[in-house]
């Protein structure tokens, strides 16, 4: 932010500080070892009066030099200046806190140096005493080196009580300087005895190169154990919260962990068959190839302890996008592009002509310091893969909340979509919309003016989002609900209940299913139907409903559609597609995804489960026991990542087909009554505040503007907005939300209510919720066109006749009715 940007795409993020440091460091640690392996050997060849042991350390120090000195020494001024173009911020603050650890690393560099040269070459032009002295001094400055490094090393991944001290000495003796010091001089013991297989192996002389072969093997083997124990306690001495972050949060460390688990075996194995089994078959290219799979396995373990350094460079002073603890801080909710010192002026005010450009600008400060495009670490292109554009702001919008491995977005909600429309654009484009369906005309029923009866039905729902129909997870119970009234007109209607049957049967299902009488209204048994004819999808499938009498004759109808959909917005973040194309249908690989995240979140094994052909059963765990209601922990997780406050937020999780009535005519959306997501999931979570886990949602997602002690909690289903919020007395509306203002149970939800005489239900005359008469779709206004000719509320504009012989002139059901009392 403060440094000019080093434009990175196939070869950017961690690549080549990860390849330079990897390289650089096992070269390094050899170069500690490896001196001391020169002076032991030397001693044994004097001890032994061998001159092949001892022509064969010359030999060995020439390899040593060049390898350490010029080839280590290069990659160290390699590193140095990847870092300075990378991280300059992190480097910053190295070399401000450890200036005086610097001049005395440079001390002993020297030192090394100078030891190093006069030991390769003076072997004839001194005598064995000084020429073993000069080679300890080389040892001693080597592991000094070592000391002065690891401590500034250990102090990015735990600086410890210096966040609070600022003292030098704090941040040199940090939580992990000892287990990691002992970690790497085993390493470098064991790293020492790896090189000695490289040249033993050339050694023409079978007898001297068994016996160095398995002196190597000694090196290799103790320094293995030792690495691999202090490596543990290494890994132990780690602070809880980044300990997670290494063992369970960041899931580049499987992969590492796997090869840090089969290469040690390997390399113990390899080296007691070298040194024991088979001395004399041991050849450069077997040596060779141990010493690779020793750089994978130091790798491995270095790729471990970096991940619990994230999200930072220097953990919680600097972030890895060069920004730090501080700056974060006074930039939250600001513009980055205009705070950023070398943003071009033209990208600093997003237009439709720069937002890519600009996109791939904020790209570069927030994201390529750690992610590569279509490059061999870390890419982000098979990362995005499954999200659309939005799906990938909503990620941004959570980086740095539940998963701390990514530090949090800087910047503007608007610089936030820029960013990912341009990680999508470099990406894969996944798009998983679908046209808009052709709905196939429907007719009413008909009705006679004179008819006996008549019949109210309609769906319990507004809406039912089917994803369990022969997928792999199930978040609801089976079936959509229908319910009726059947009303025998005249001049004081009755509800009737009794010797007549209500049956209702799903155009194109050949299945009726029954009705059953419960308090003063039908209902029927879940009915799986589900949207979809032969030729296209039909988000509203009709069903025709019948009322007969005790010799089975049809003595009123009528036809309401079952608001059903098998469109989830899963797959905006989830990926997998749909499963029937172009029409919908919750796909398997997006299950299969979802539990791969909750596997990983949660420590749970679903994944495995549905390959082994399990239906997951989300609500048998999430009944709001043990577990969060189910309603509760979706959007409790999902609020973290759908931060704003429009109606779109509603629409990345539900079908377009969710709010059909007259309110959405009426410029209302999903917050105007829900609140929107944070208010949303904030009230369900003071519900269940008590588990530990409503808790740190809660803490995630509080808007800072929120009293959250005025806030009303409200238990999913039970407690909804009371439409007498807004229609006060059953009048006109007097507000425009309804939120935090619940009905105080079930009772008092809009489709169980009934009017004042506790006769006509709500829905009988209004119809269900969410496509309450007017409905802005046809197709649910099929009843009220049935009974009155026009989209209206049943009873409404002097159309009391439909069950009334005649007009009322007072507001029997409920006031506000229009009628003169």
């Amino acid at each position: 932010m403060e440094y000019p940007i080093w434009h990175l795409t196939t070869f950017g993020g961690g690549f080549w500080i990860a390849v330079i440091a990897t390289i650089h460091v096992f070269v390094a640690q050899f170069a500690v070892g490896g001196g001391l392996f020169l002076v032991v050997t030397e001693k044994l060849a004097y001890r032994t009066e061998s001159s092949e042991l001892l022509d064969y350390v010359k030999k060995h120090s020439k390899f040593f030099l060049l390898l350490t000195m010029v080839f280590g020494g290069g990659t160290g001024v390699a590193l140095w200046f990847t870092m300075a173009l990378l991280s300059p911020q992190g480097t910053l603050v190295l070399v401000r806190e450890f200036l005086f650890a610097w001049a005395t690393e440079w001390v002993w560099f020297v030192g090394e140096i100078v030891a190093l040269l006069i030991y390769y070459y003076y072997w004839d032009k001194m005598n064995r005493r000084d020429h073993l002295v000069i080679g300890w001094f080389y040892f001693i400055f080597a592991f000094l080196s070592l000391f002065t490094i690891n401590g500034v090393v250990s102090f990015m991944l735990t600086p410890g009580v210096w966040v609070e001290t600022r003292s030098f000495w704090d941040a040199i003796f940090n939580p992990t300087f000892w287990p990691a010091l002992f970690f790497r001089t085993a390493l470098c013991g064991m790293l020492a005895g790896l090189f000695g297989f490289v040249t033993a192996a050339r050694i023409k002389d079978k007898d001297l190169r068994c016996m160095l072969v398995r002196f190597c093997g000694i090196w290799t083997l103790t320094g293995l154990v030792l690495t691999i124990f202090s490596g543990y306690w290494y890994l132990s001495a780690i602070p809880a919260e980044q300990a997670m972050q290494v063992v369970h949060k960041s899931h580049r460390v499987a992969y590492f962990m796997k090869v840090f688990k089969y290469t040690a075996p390997v390399l113990l194995f390899g080296g007691l068959f070298m040194a024991i089994c088979a001395p004399r078959r041991v050849n450069f290219s077997s040596a060779m190839v141990l010493l690779v799979v020793s750089l994978m396995f130091y790798g491995s373990f270095e790729f471990m302890r970096e991940a619990g350094r994230k999200p930072y460079v220097v953990w919680d002073e600097v972030y890895s996008t060069n920004i730090t603890v501080a700056q974060a801080k006074e930039l939250h909710g600001e513009s980055i592009l205009q705070n950023a010192k070398w943003v071009p002026q033209d990208l600093r005010e997003i237009t439709d002509e720069n937002r890519l450009k600009a996109g791939s600008w904020l790209y570069q400060m927030e994201c390529g310091p750690c992610h590569a495009i279509n490059g061999p670490l870390n890419d982000i292109v098979p990362r995005t893969a499954s999200y659309t554009a939005e799906g990938i702001a909503a990620f941004i919008s959570g980086m740095g909340k539940i998963n701390k491995y990514m530090p949090e977005f800087i910047g503007t909600a608007e610089e936030r979509k820029v960013l990912a429309e341009y990680i999508h654009s470099v990406g894969s484009g996944y798009d998983p919309a679908l046209p808009e369906p052709e709905l196939t005309e429907l007719a009413p029923a008909p009705f006679e003016a004179d008819q006996e009866y008549a019949l109210m039905a309609w769906p319990l729902e507004g809406l039912r989002l089917i994803i369990d129909k022969d997928r792999a997870m199930s978040i609801s119970d089976k079936g959509s609900i229908v319910r009726a009234q059947l009303i025998m007109r005249g001049d004081s209607p009755e509800i009737i209940t009794d010797d007549v049957k209500i049956v209702c049967k799903p155009q194109g299902m050949d299945e009726t299913f029954e009705l059953e009488a419960e308090d003063g209204y039908f209902q029927s048994g879940p009915i799986e139907v589900l949207p979809y004819t032969k030729e296209a999808y039909q988000p509203l499938p009709p069903v025709d409903v019948q009322a007969l009498d005790a010799d089975g004759n049809v003595i009123a109808s009528t036809t309401i559609v079952l608001p059903v959909s098998t469109r989830p917005g899963c797959n905006n973040c989830h990926g997998g597609g749909w499963d029937i194309p172009e029409q919908g249908g919750f796909s398997a690989r997006t299950a299969a995804d979802i539990a791969t995240i909750h596997d990983r979140d949660n420590n749970t094994n679903f994944k495995q489960r549905i390959k082994e052909g399990e239906i997951l059963d989300c609500m048998g765990c999430h009944d709001g026991e043990m577990q969060l209601e189910l309603s509760t922990a979706l959007h409790g997780f999902h609020a973290v990542y759908l931060r704003d406050e429009s109606n779109e937020t509603c629409m990345m999780c539900h079908p377009q087909e969710s709010l059909r009535g007259m309110h959405s005519d009426a410029g209302l959306e999903c917050v105007s009554c829900h609140g929107d997501m944070a208010y949303h999931a904030l009230a369900l979570l003071k519900a269940e505040e008590d588990k530990p886990v409503a808790k740190k949602l809660i803490k995630l997602i509080m808007p800072p503007e929120l009293d959250f002690g005025e806030l009303d909690p409200r238990k999913p289903w039970v407690q909804q907005p009371d439409c007498l919020t807004c229609h006060t007395e059953f009048g006109d509306p007097e507000y425009d939300t309804a939120y935090n203002d619940w009905t105080e149970d079930s009772a008092g939800l809009f489709r169980n209510r009934k009017d004042e005489m506790d006769a006509v239900m709500c829905a009988a005359c209004h119809n269900a919720p969410h496509a309450i008469f007017p409905a802005a779709n046809e197709r649910d206004n099929l009843r009220a066109l049935q009974y009155m000719g026009e989209a209206q509320p049943i009873g409404a504009a002097g159309t009391c006749t439909v069950c009334h012989e005649d007009e009322m002139d007072y507001p029997a059901h409920h006031p506000g009715m229009g009628l003169e009392e």
